[in-house]
This record gives C-alpha cells, sequence and structure tokens, in this order.
C-alpha cells in the first residue's frame, strides 16, 4: 500500500473531507447557539462577521485546494505513464505529511510562522515531484 502512488493523493482527499466535516460541524455548532439563519440556509451574519475560529477553518479549506491541483495532476500524469519511481513516491508522501501538519497547525494553533515553514516544505516535496515527472515526461 504505501508503494502505489495512488495512495498519497487518496489521503489528501481524505483530509479535504476531513476539514470539510470539521467546518460543517462548527458551522452547525454556531447555528445551535442562536444564529439566525434566512430561509433560503444562508447565514444572516456575512462572512466577514463570522467567529475566528470558523475563518481559520475556511481558510485551510481554501488552502487545501490553492496547489493541490498540481499534485493531483502530477499523480494522474505519473500513473498515466506508468513510473515507478521511489524518489517521486517519497515526495507524494512528503507532500501529504507536510498538507496535513500544515492542517493541524492552521486548524489547532493558528501559529503563522510555524504554518509557513511547514509550507515552505510542502512546497519543496511539490516542486521535487514536479521535477522528476518533468524529467521522466521528457526523458520518454
Amino acid at each position: 500500500m504505501l508503494t502505489n502512488i495512488l495512495v498519497p493523493a487518496l489521503g489528501l482527499i481524505l483530509l479535504t473531507f476531513v476539514i470539510g466535516l470539521i467546518h460543517t460541524i462548527a458551522s452547525v455548532n454556531l447555528m445551535g447557539k442562536g444564529k439566525e439563519w434566512e430561509e433560503s440556509g444562508i447565514p444572516i451574519e456575512p462572512y466577514k462577521d463570522a467567529p475566528l475560529h470558523l475563518k481559520i477553518i475556511k481558510n485551510n479549506i481554501s488552502n487545501i485546494f490553492e496547489f493541490s491541483v498540481i499534485f493531483y495532476f502530477l499523480i494522474g500524469v505519473i500513473v498515466f505513464i506508468e513510473v515507478e519511481s521511489t524518489f517521486l513516491l517519497i515526495c507524494a508522501w512528503l507532500y501529504l505529511l507536510f498538507r496535513v501538519i500544515h492542517s493541524i497547525v492552521h486548524i489547532c494553533f493558528n501559529n503563522t510562522a510555524a504554518r509557513g515553514a511547514i509550507w515552505i516544505f510542502s512546497q519543496t516535496a511539490l516542486l521535487l515531484l514536479f521535477l522528476g515527472t518533468a524529467y521522466y515526461v521528457l526523458s520518454s
């Protein structure tokens, strides 16, 4: 299982669902605290006035989509051209690991300096995954 390049991609999808669930639970909890809702289901209180914890979770959801599209594309290319590379596999797992850590730090601690450092590591893993994939594509 650890040698299948699709597993880190599935892990990132799972992380996205988990963060979405956390956001949903936080939103539902807010509804139970006397928050008024319009008939359409849209909160009367605009996003800018939402509680900080809800904004942080929502921001993390946005963050998880920003560069992950590149990750998913690269994984698709790797599978399509049938590359078996330990280097690319390690890069994919590192990207997932750093995205998980980034989300935990973002949602639980909101430490911008720590998040920035973790983000740089995740981007480095993604860049190496890109360069490795480009090498295999261009050399085939």
